[in-house]
């Protein structure tokens, strides 16, 4: 996995990488090798943190997750939640469609069907 970390108007310390880390540790578990890249930019308001963690799984697919709160931890949380609920239904989709296809031994045996003989009359 790839990852991209930014801050606007926010100094990326050594204790705020770690807390990235951390928050994403989940994401990376469930989406496993699914997971290309993750694009996280936090950023700071007057009163508020801003995590937004955009994150490029296989198949083209693209989640995105905005977490807003009154400090780090719990924005990453909030914008890791969003990310992982788009990642359920993303991964059940996966294995549905790998499910749904019925294996060859399990299919019952060709049965030949003879064709109705008939007379032609001339």
């Amino acid at each position: 996995m790839r990852l991209l970390l930014t801050g606007r108007q926010v100094e990326i310390t050594s204790t705020l990488r770690r807390l990235v880390d951390a928050r994403l540790a989940k994401l990376e578990r469930r989406l496993g090798d699914a997971l290309m890249s993750v694009q996280v930019v936090l950023s700071k308001e007057k009163n508020r943190f801003v995590a937004e963690i955009v994150t490029h799984a296989r198949q083209d697919h693209i989640l995105t997750g905005v977490g807003t709160a009154a400090s780090w931890s719990a924005s990453l949380t909030g914008a890791v939640k969003k990310v992982l609920q788009q990642a359920e239904t993303v991964k059940g989709k996966w294995q549905q469609r790998k499910r749904s296809a019925t294996s060859v031994r399990n299919l019952p045996p060709a049965v030949q069907v003879r064709a109705p003989r008939t007379r032609r009359r001339a």
